[in-house]
């Protein structure tokens, strides 16, 4: 075949099965991921000014939520300067102090004040009936990977500079400033405390909003870096984007298919030449600009073109020199055996180290009092036991499609949704557990289970590894066993195990736990085979909230069961030295 039709043909070929690809929406996700590279700092709009709800100004005012007077108060000291709009992305939506709502009435009547709605399970959430102000719906649409990218066209942005967006369809994607933190931005206890020039909100678009950590108002955005956006700044980002029509809009489907026959040509005519992979730079130059003038090129298929035809390119050199295959069966047949040059072929990646993030449940066991009962016992026999008792678990962890990790002496560890991906992971390593309780009614046997992302592949040196699992949620399923021996419980799991579980299994929040060596606190709730007494959750919650002498009374009714009577001797001991700073965590005395 002359090079001319190998040329042809090579173009005909990519173009209609990269063409097929693109008509039936392959790899979409990774164009949203892509499209978010695009994103470089500019400057923000000055006209947008931020008063946050941030830590410092809870710190300073108490905790939230505050007096419907603190609001009226801020809003009283902005009516000097009167801003152009205020978005209060704040919810208001019951009664409160019926004097602090009349306050804060007055104070919106003198603004043109925004307030948020709310597209929740039971229809529109809206502000009380008594704060007759212009509302925003301010939901914003979450992508499958969790990425804030568009809201919808009529939104509590365009409410506040009272313009929609000049665009077709039913949202806008936001066309992202900078970074977190990237507008004008002042703290609310600086605003009331007069520290901030009013001035600055004159004929100024206010978005007043909450930035505290733990109000959870932020979502990750394409521009996050690691770093959550808070909620407000997310509609500042909307409200410029309306504001400055720098609307990002996807080329055509027609267009996307012109460029990648454009670019698959012009790898073909290039593909022996030294300037070949110049068409991918050239088009990366293409794409920034494109993005900039707010016209989001298709960022898969023209450099997958590119890369195809320079490849396939490459192998035909190759094979015409020599026959591949042959080469590297020769080569590698020096260094392995047959069978396992065969699983090499198939997976080359199986020789190497490293590992990926995956969400995965582990689970770790441990025989309360091992150490007493082998010393009592003749080594022999005490091996036979051992073998009979881990046989029995690994059987139960194998039935239930999980992955035996290690022994540890006496102790289990195995984990699920790794190598291959079960949707009902949490689910089966509960089950696993409930069952090797059961199977074990000789032993005092202690489970912990965690659910949440974790390193997961093999482990080790070039000589010898392990598929294993690493990372913290790793150590806080072993901490969650340990942790069984300061409540008498015999299962606990993690907050994140039990939301995967509620509805298929009992159980019941027993405490919310800083494990040794960390200070944030975990919720551990207990995993069960039957229900229990439900006085425990009304005595757990009163010891939550400080009540101590209250929960106390009711532990005492059920001191029968073991979490009760640890939490009766804490509140007793609470009564008479009252912990500072209260806040309902529980620090781990032991590992």
């Amino acid at each position: 075949m002359s090079k001319l039709w190998s040329n042809i043909s090579l173009l005909v070929i990519s173009y209609l099965f990269l063409a097929g690809l693109f008509w039936i929406g392959q790899f979409g996700g990774a164009q949203e991921r892509l499209t978010d590279l695009l994103f470089l700092p500019r400057s923000v709009n000055q006209d947008i000014i931020i008063v946050a709800i941030d830590d410092k100004s809870i710190n300073k005012i108490g905790r939230w939520p505050w007096s419907r007077k603190v609001h009226a108060e801020l809003l009283e000291k902005l009516s000097v300067v009167r801003p152009t709009a205020i978005g209060y992305d704040v919810a208001f939506p019951e009664a409160s102090n019926p004097e602090s709502d009349q306050a804060l009435s007055l104070a919106f009547s003198k603004h043109n004040i925004i307030l948020p709605v709310e597209q929740v399970d039971m229809g529109l959430q809206k502000p009380y009936e008594l704060f007759q102000t212009k509302t925003g719906l301010v939901n914003v649409l979450v992508d499958n990977d969790g990425i804030v990218r568009k809201i919808p066209i009529d939104s509590f942005a365009s409410k506040i500079i009272n313009k929609k967006a000049e665009i077709n369809g039913n949202y806008l994607r936001i066309n992202y400033s900078g970074k977190p933190g990237s507008f004008n931005t002042y703290s609310f206890i600086d605003v009331l405390e007069n520290k901030i020039p009013l001035e600055n909100f004159a004929n100024k678009y206010v978005l007043v909003g909450a930035t505290a950590v733990d109000l959870h108002d932020s979502q990750v955005t394409p521009v996050s870096m690691g770093r959550e956006m808070a909620g407000v700044e997310i509609h500042a980002n909307a409200m410029t984007t309306i504001l400055e029509n720098k609307y990002l809009i996807a080329e055509s489907k027609s267009f996307t298919l012109l460029t990648i026959f454009i670019f698959t040509l012009l790898a073909v005519i290039t593909a022996s030449w030294p300037i070949a992979w110049l068409w991918l730079i050239l088009f990366i130059i293409y794409s920034f600009v494109s993005f900039d003038l707010g016209i989001i090129r298709n960022l898969i298929y023209t450099p997958l073109a590119i890369i195809l035809v320079n490849i396939i390119s490459l192998i035909i050199r190759y094979l015409s020199e020599r026959s591949q295959k042959e080469y590297i069966r020769k080569a590698f047949s020096y260094y392995l055996s047959d069978s396992v040059l065969k699983e090499i072929l198939k997976d080359p990646s199986k020789l190497r180290l490293g590992g990926e993030r995956k969400e995965i449940t582990v689970l770790f066991t441990d025989i309360a009092g091992f150490t007493s009962i082998s010393e009592k016992m003749d080594p022999v026999d005490l091996a036979k036991l051992l073998n009979d008792y881990l046989t029995r678990m690994t059987n139960i962890v194998f039935a239930n499609k999980g992955v035996l990790d290690k022994y540890i002496g006496d102790a289990v560890m195995a984990f699920w949704n790794a190598p291959i991906a079960n949707p009902d992971h949490a689910y089966l390593a509960c089950k696993t557990a409930l069952e090797m309780q059961k199977e074990t009614g000789e032993f005092g046997m202690r489970i912990g289970i965690n659910t949440g992302d974790m390193v997961v592949g093999n482990m080790g040196s070039q000589m010898r590894f392990d598929y294993s699992l690493l990372g913290d949620n790793v150590n806080l399923g072993s901490r969650l066993e340990g942790i069984n021996k300061e409540y008498g419980t015999k299962i606990l799991i993690s907050q994140s195990t039990q939301s995967l579980i509620s509805n298929q299994l009992i159980t019941r929040l027993i405490d919310t736990v800083a494990v040794k060596g960390k200070e944030k606190g975990v919720r551990i709730y207990e995993l069960r085979n039957m229900n229990y007494d439900t006085n425990f959750d009304v005595a757990r919650d009163l010891y939550e909230k400080g009540e101590f002498a209250k929960a106390a009374k009711i532990f005492e009714k059920i001191i029968d069961d073991p979490p009760a009577k640890v939490f009766l001797a804490r509140c007793q001991e609470y009564i008479k030295i009252p912990p500072p700073r209260w806040d309902g965590i529980y620090h781990a005395k032991e590992k």
